[in-house]
């Protein structure tokens, strides 16, 4: 017998119940974000989501009641996504000689300029005219402002008595929210770099990383659970 014939086939391990429910859970949100990046608010659809994740029809409803609610489930994995790349860039500012700068820049380029942002970017102008949609990502907001502010907070601090850094970084985001809007109406890639360098010039001025923090800042007690879970 042949070292190979000799050798035992090896078993495949099948997946839970709980895994293969998950894996379609993420696979119908994934499909969700590609629609609304690709054809927008308006024609994001059960039937075109069904088509681009390939699944039977009855998918989604047994995973999601309503489209409302593969919705909520989509915006909240677009903002966790965020905030998770955003933890990651933090932590690698110390490759940067400039790290708000840094920072900023890996933001741009791994947040801003991705289909994932024009998700979200839909989401959050149907939800000037969605009160349901606008609650949902009002309390995702606060959410990750929460995280925004511990990460300033604890990685930087003011430049002779410069503004408070949480807020030097909430006005980041949102240039580089409204840079992102109008991105396919730019002249080039290089347009943005350059505006977003020139921000980065002011930011320097006001903010200083603190010396001496090696260590993440204390995940929010929310982070575990569902942001967007509805309140008793």
């Amino acid at each position: 017998m042949t070292a190979a014939a000799s050798q035992k086939p090896q078993t495949r391990t099948r997946r839970t119940q709980a895994e293969r429910s998950e894996a379609m859970r993420q696979r119908l949100i994934e499909a969700t974000v590609q629609s609304l990046d690709s054809e927008g608010y308006a024609g994001t659809t059960v039937s075109t989501i069904i088509t681009m994740a390939g699944v039977s029809r009855g998918a989604p409803i047994h995973h999601f009641p309503t489209k409302s609610a593969l919705i909520e489930a989509t915006a909240e994995h677009l903002i966790r996504g965020i905030y998770i790349h955003l933890g990651h860039a933090v932590r690698h500012m110390e490759d940067s000689e400039d790290r708000p700068a840094g920072l900023i820049m890996a933001s741009w380029r791994g947040i801003f300029s991705t289909p994932e942002s024009g998700a979200l970017m839909e989401l959050m102008m149907a939800s000037r005219r969605d009160a349901e949609l606008a609650a949902v990502l009002r309390k995702l907001w606060i959410a990750g402002y929460e995280v925004l502010d511990g990460a300033s907070r604890h990685y930087f601090e003011p430049a002779e008595d410069g503004p408070n850094p949480t807020h030097l970084f909430v006005l980041t985001h949102w240039l580089m929210g409204g840079m992102a809007m109008e991105r396919h109406l730019t002249d080039g890639e290089h347009v943005n770099e350059h505006f977003l360098q020139l921000w980065c010039r002011v930011l320097g001025a006001h903010l200083r990383p603190r010396d001496g923090v090696t260590t993440p800042p204390p995940r929010p007690a929310f982070w575990d659970q569902a942001l967007t879970a509805r309140d008793d």
